[in-house]
């Protein structure tokens, strides 16, 4: 009788150090894959630069943590808290020739819930469209992509 209270208290301690090892196994492994699936942006100041950044990448967007005065006045316009995070996420809504796009800039605060005119609670969120060549003019004054010199 007595080993086999034993063996049952050997078995209980073993299955609950192995649901220990596996909680923790699962808490390890949640914490890479939420890094993996959601990397963490840049923090900039700049939005132009942002802006620029698009127009040269690969795919046509670029993205970063806007911080500074820009960030500060939004959240002050919008009184939301001190802590909250504001996103600018840029988006290319047309090439408009080499060197020249249509861009989308979205300023956004995910975690600022606002009241709607339809009554609902949603995240903060605007956004701006303009065209704009690599040397920061738009396409109707730069000479970007037109094989023309200034």
């Amino acid at each position: 009788m007595k080993g086999d209270h034993e063996v049952i208290f050997v078995t209980n301690h073993i299955q609950n150090m192995n649901r220990a090892i596996v909680m923790l196994l699962l808490t390890l492994l949640g914490s890479s894959l939420e890094s993996v699936a959601a990397p963490t942006l840049p923090e900039t100041a700049n939005v132009r630069g942002l802006l620029l950044a698009a127009i040269d990448s690969r795919d046509g967007t670029a993205q970063a943590w806007l911080i500074g005065d820009m960030a500060l006045k939004l959240k002050n316009d919008t009184k939301a808290p001190p802590n909250t995070r504001v996103k600018a996420s840029v988006t290319t809504v047309q090439v408009i020739r080499p060197g020249c796009k249509r861009l989308r800039l979205v300023l956004g605060m995910p975690d600022h819930k606002m009241k709607t005119v339809k009554g609902t609670m949603e995240p903060f969120s605007m956004f701006y469209e303009l065209n704009l060549c690599r040397d920061g003019q738009p396409p109707l004054v730069s000479p970007v992509g037109t094989g023309e010199a200034r």
